[in-house]
């Protein structure tokens, strides 16, 4: 019964695994990540959420996760006003473009158009988000510091870069316990598995069949 349950309802498996995400990965965020600095720099632990959110749950619970992420942050953390309000939703949606899986339709529109370009798997698009969103955020931080009239220095580039690496660790070590969590398996995790399945995709849509 258990089984035929999350093979009929799979989506509310992944929307509990997103809550759960949501409300735990803040509470770590705020409660143990201060307690957990490489090289003196927290890693952001909600870019890295984000990140994994985006390639396992799609744009639009990538946007709402940034959304809540960015109302937490606002009130309990409170720093320059709407700052982090704006920011993490914004950047989640930014980069969810590039790294959320495409809709059927659009990769069949691609396949009629041979458009389609070669797939990064998803676990490094996984890595590659996380980061991009760090950057993203680091490099806006980085504006208002030198807009503000401090000068930037290279303490302060070292430790928007090194932000950057330690997030993209920290999904890295993350990310297959909870795609785990979130599909229930760890076969779809294998990158030959993955492309093989990529690969019988393109012949069942190959023009002429």
């Amino acid at each position: 019964m258990k089984k035929r349950f999350h093979t009929e309802h799979p989506s509310f498996r992944k929307y509990i695994s997103l809550a759960l995400m949501i409300v735990f990965g803040y509470l770590f965020h705020v409660c143990v990540m201060p307690y957990l600095k490489i090289g003196g720099v927290t890693p952001n632990l909600l870019y890295a959420l984000i990140g994994i959110i985006t390639v396992s749950h799609g744009r639009l619970c990538a946007f709402w996760a940034g959304c809540c992420f960015g109302i937490l942050t606002e009130i309990m953390i409170p720093s320059v006003t709407f700052f982090s309000l704006a920011l993490y939703p914004l950047t989640a949606l930014f980069c969810s473009f590039g790294f959320a899986d495409k809709p059927a339709q659009r990769l069949e529109y691609e396949r009629s158009l041979r458009k389609s370009r070669r797939q990064i798997t998803p676990l490094a698009r996984t890595v590659l988000c996380a980061a991009v969103n760090t950057l993203v955020y680091n490099a806006i931080n980085l504006a208002y510091v030198y807009i503000s009239g401090n000068a930037l220095t290279s303490g302060h580039y070292a430790r928007a870069f090194t932000d950057v690496a330690a997030t993209a660790l920290l999904t890295a070590v993350l990310m297959l316990p909870l795609r785990r969590l979130i599909f229930g398996r760890w076969d779809h995790l294998h990158p030959r598995l993955w492309l093989d399945g990529l690969r019988q995709k393109r012949r069942h849509h190959r023009p002429g069949r």
